[in-house]
């Protein structure tokens, strides 16, 4: 069952809505501002637990840094100086992340939704030039809970120009419903990770994480090797990387695992997607979501399944340029229990 109803108006007037999807013991809410994920309602071991940051208003979702809850694109993760050339012409996005560009607008923007049976479907035209990026693109989302504790999370676009694509959700996990995730535990479905330079750009290279504090191939808390003595934590202030993702893109597969001990809830990601971006809520800064609860730093880790970063500058990752006549199609399950 979906229902929807008023949340807010935006600064510049724009009416946004919430979805409230409701099945099998899980309840999820849903904006259509940014399609942004507002809260994951599980059963726990003490009771309900939401899983997710957010905020109560609309305001708190404007004035908000962190993509909290988002779909975001035209172009997920960092694009180094926001740069990029694509047959023969040279681009320029949005500089909004140090001297990079990261996660595009679509995050701020009031999507077209409706409800179709189980599913709510939100859409956005991309008009040509939008952030500086060729081609119109037209993208849509489709959110579907399912009897057996998934949220599905099903994204198509397509264009009528050669563009760059790479879409993903925000959503920041705290499966205890709040405080310090250190001791939550972490599994990743990944051999290899790309390491990044000293603004979270990877460089290019493809490493394995066996024998680095990169490894989650095995379930360990996220507090572990955070602190490690080892370049890519202290650059980033802790995890904030993509892994690549074992096994056959473009196949749904795990991608990874997470279990708070405190509420019992547990998280299995699949995803058709190459990579996961995890990241430890670093930079998170305090500033207070729902019923005042504080986002402090590591008090939420995302597990944003995507293309790597900056594929459009490293031509060895795999491409995300869609061409016209093709589909881009992307499927990721966040799947929630209780053990």
């Amino acid at each position: 069952m979906i229902t929807k109803q008023f949340f807010g108006t935006t600064r510049d007037g724009r009416a946004v809505h919430r979805y409230t999807l409701a099945r099998g013991g899980l309840t999820v809410q849903a904006l259509d501002y940014g399609a942004r994920i507002q809260s994951i309602l599980v059963p726990g071991q003490n009771g309900p637990v939401d899983v997710v940051l957010g905020y109560d208003d609309l305001a708190g979702y404007e004035a908000d840094p962190s993509h909290l809850g988002a779909f975001v694109g035209r172009v997920a993760n960092r694009v180094e100086k926001g740069r990029f050339t694509l047959n023969g012409v040279e681009y320029q996005m949005s500089i909004n992340n140090g001297p990079n560009h990261c996660h595009g607008v679509w995050d701020q923007q009031v999507l077209d939704a409706s409800i179709e049976g189980e599913t709510l479907l939100l859409r956005w035209h991309s008009p040509a030039g939008e952030d500086g990026l060729p081609g119109t693109v037209d993208a849509e989302m489709r959110y579907t809970l399912d009897e057996d504790g998934g949220l599905t999370l099903d994204y198509r676009a397509v264009t009528d120009a050669d563009t760059p694509v790479n879409l993903t959700n925000h959503s920041y996990f705290n499966l205890a419903g709040g405080g310090s995730v250190l001791d939550q535990l972490v599994q990743l479905y990944a051999a290899r990770y790309t390491p990044a330079d000293e603004v979270s750009c990877p460089t290019g290279a493809v490493l394995a994480v066996a024998g680095t504090p990169m490894d989650f191939t095995d379930p360990k808390p996220i507090g572990r090797d955070i602190d490690a003595d080892f370049d890519q934590l202290r650059w980033a202030g802790g995890f904030d990387h993509n892994w690549c993702i074992d096994g056959e893109a473009g196949v749904l597969r795990p991608a990874a695992y997470a279990f708070s001990e405190k509420t019992g809830v547990t998280l299995a990601c699949e995803t058709t997607q190459p990579g996961i971006q995890f990241y430890s809520g670093n930079y998170l800064d305090g500033r207070a979501g729902k019923g005042g609860m504080r986002h402090e730093r590591r008090s939420a880790f995302c597990l944003e399944t995507q293309h790597y970063p900056c594929s459009v500058n490293r031509p060895a990752f795999p491409s995300v340029i869609l061409h016209p006549g093709e589909e881009y199609h992307e499927v990721t399950v966040y799947r929630f229990g209780l053990k």
